[in-house]
């Protein structure tokens, strides 16, 4: 796949460098960034942001492809996100201590009001029940007070809950954010390089298998450019409805790159793999694509895939390597296939 992939790589680094000279754009690290990514269409979020741009005749200045960097591409985004989130919640903790420790001396004062009055009432004579009333009047009047106070700190505290409920919310979502494709809904790269260390663990705890498959869109390339970026959108999404119907329990389907997916199969046999990933590419290649909006067939869709099964003790890059070989052979071999390591002969221990 290294070939294929890089020339690939060439003819969106081209498109980009087109696109900045179309527009007048410097070509700056940040300025490429943002336009190879805008080619390459692995961020669905960029893509419709720039064609906004596009659609509103929006000029390009370098301003504007800051902006479209610093949202959507700046590794620092989510470190700022995080921060601003910890900031609030420090904010909220400070002021939780500052009302639960003006509650806490209003407390003692109360107390100390309460013995005061108690000692009093101790000294008075029975027979004076004017001084008495008087006493009992003013400890109503502080206990009401207290009440007051009491319910301001609940309803701060019940907003204070709120917020860091929120925060909370927050957070996670950020989380998820940061570990899913937003186009597709499946994980994203980060996500599965995290499953996979995970699974390789699990799996060789209970002693048991794991397999990987390597998926990749036959032809892409023609979708978008014969149909359009938005067609291109679709195809990758019906690719990983697909996955995400066919995957079950612990497996974890991901949009591994581009056009390329992944799914992660513990406790499963390189033959087994094999079974499911054959029963996926011919759902795929089952399906008709339709453009809706004139009903026009816009072809089939087919996958190549590569199938291999984790060696215990082996480097995961090893794992991943022998499935791409045999991604790599299914496309070589003419495509909408399924080949496993085994069927290109790759020993065992080699790679």
């Amino acid at each position: 796949m290294l070939n294929d992939d890089m020339q690939r790589a060439a003819e969106f680094a081209h498109a980009a460098v087109a696109s900045m000279a179309r527009h007048g754009i410097p070509p700056t690290p940040v300025h490429f960034t943002v336009w190879y990514e805008y080619h390459a269409g692995r961020d669905h979020a960029l893509g419709r942001a720039m064609d906004a741009l596009v659609a509103a005749n929006q000029a390009f200045t370098p301003e504007v492809v800051r902006a479209l960097y610093e949202q959507h591409l700046s590794p620092a985004r989510l470190f700022h996100a995080s921060r601003d989130a910890a900031d609030k919640l420090d904010a909220v903790m400070d002021e939780l201590r500052d009302h639960i420790g003006s509650a806490e001396e209003t407390t003692r004062a109360y107390g100390d009001q309460l013995e005061r009055f108690s000692d009093k009432l101790d000294a008075e004579p029975a027979t004076a029940p004017a001084q008495v009333d008087g006493i009992v009047d003013a400890m109503l009047l502080e206990t009401r007070a207290m009440q007051e106070r009491n319910k301001e700190l609940e309803t701060r505290l019940a907003e204070a809950t709120a917020e860091v409920t929120e925060l909370r919310r927050g957070f996670e979502q950020a989380r998820r954010e940061a570990l899913t494709d937003p186009l597709t809904g499946l994980a994203n790269r980060k996500a599965f390089e995290q499953a996979m260390h995970l699974l390789v663990r699990e799996t060789q705890q209970d002693n048991a298998a794991l397999s990987l498959l390597m998926l990749d869109i036959d032809h892409f390339k023609h979708f978008n450019d014969n149909f359009g970026h938005q067609t291109g959108d679709t195809v990758l999404q019906l690719v990983g409805r697909m996955l995400a119907d066919n995957v079950k329990g612990r497996d974890v389907a991901a949009r591994y790159g581009g056009e390329e997916f992944a799914i992660l199969l513990p406790f499963t046999r390189l033959d087994q793999a094999h079974g499911l990933a054959d029963s996926i590419r011919r759902g795929i290649s089952a399906r008709k694509l339709v453009k809706r909006s004139s009903g026009q067939e816009l072809g089939r869709v087919t996958i190549s895939v590569g199938v291999a099964e984790y060696r215990p003790g082996e480097p995961l890059s090893g794992l991943v390597q022998r499935a791409d070989d045999a991604l790599y052979a299914a496309k070589h071999a003419g495509r909408d296939r399924v080949i496993t390591e085994r069927e290109i002969g790759i020993p065992a221990g080699g790679g």
